[in-house]
């Protein structure tokens, strides 16, 4: 902890994000070469020397880092955002652009659905959306992050500057149902329902993580305001959903250091990376292998 002290405050989005690629090349990189290729004798290559199984479990450990640290940027994304549908277009272009390379490098022999993780990313952002835009419903101080909040610094922190006005943006309602009980059951039930529905999908579509990512993305969009508990409750959830997340740790400890800037970078490069490198380590393995 007192590492992470220091680091905290020093690591912006573009770095955030720099690791996280770094470390989802090498897990992937490691399902690629050890447990999906074969040898001739169609062994698992992780079987075929002594430490084989040793360093596939160190690559795909390293590789749980990035996960965590992809949905806190889409929480990052969708608050700062000054174009919300674009930002969502833009993950459902690439997702559906890397759906069939995600398949060929990580499911080639398999019958059941599966999606790649943009997909997973895209339907959390949906859910916060939702979310979002239903919190109208509710008096400023009851929403998981201001409503207004646009671009970075000061203004964007206070919700003051671009966004308009907090009170403006409360829902009028009948004057019988004007009060904060009705207005908090007509917020939760279509929240429930909404988040509901875009787990089921997550399950039906096989997304990469699958109901468990997007929930992921709703505990850090949720608890935005308490950074901490948000990791914490992310972390916990993320490991009961699947065990082997418990080194997802790594991720969400050093999205504690964030110091809340964007950095240098640029936005299409992950966007392209992602069914690029796919695609290679496919051809890669296809190459050296031929399966």
């Amino acid at each position: 902890m007192e590492l992470l002290d220091k680091l905290r405050g020093g690591i912006d989005a573009a770095m955030l994000k720099k690791i996280a690629i770094v470390t989802m090349f090498i897990d992937h990189l490691t399902l690629t070469c050890l447990e999906i290729a074969t040898n001739e004798e169609h062994t698992r290559i992780m079987f075929t020397f002594p430490a084989g199984k040793m360093l596939d479990q160190i690559g795909r450990g390293i590789g749980r880092f990035a996960f965590p640290v992809f949905c806190f940027l889409i929480v990052e994304g969708f608050i700062y955002t000054r174009d919300r549908w674009k930002y969502l277009l833009r993950l459902l272009i690439f997702a559906a652009i890397a759906h069939v390379p995600f398949n060929l490098m990580a499911f080639p022999y398999s019958e059941r659905r599966h999606t790649d993780t943009i997909f997973t990313l895209a339907a959390g952002y949906v859910v916060i959306w939702g979310i979002t835009e239903l919190s109208r419903l509710l008096p400023e101080k009851y929403r998981p992050v201001p409503f207004a909040v646009r671009g970075r610094g000061k203004a964007a922190e206070t919700g003051s500057g671009a966004g308009p006005a907090e009170d403006a943006l409360l829902l009028k309602l009948p004057a019988p149902l004007d009060n904060l009980a009705v207005r908090a059951v007509l917020f939760l039930v279509p929240s429930a329902a909404l988040t509901y529905g875009i787990c089921r999908l997550a399950k039906w579509g096989g997304f990469d993580y699958s109901y468990g990512g997007v929930l992921c993305i709703l505990i850090l969009y949720l608890f935005y305001r308490a950074r901490d508990f948000s990791l914490v409750a992310a972390w916990l959830w993320l490991t009961y959903y699947n065990s082997s997340e418990l080194l997802a740790l790594t991720g969400f400890s050093l999205i504690r250091c964030y110091n809340g800037k964007r950095g240098k970078q640029n936005k299409y490069f992950f966007y392209i990376f992602y069914p690029g490198h796919l695609l290679l380590l496919y051809l890669m393995r296809k190459a050296v292998w031929g399966n």
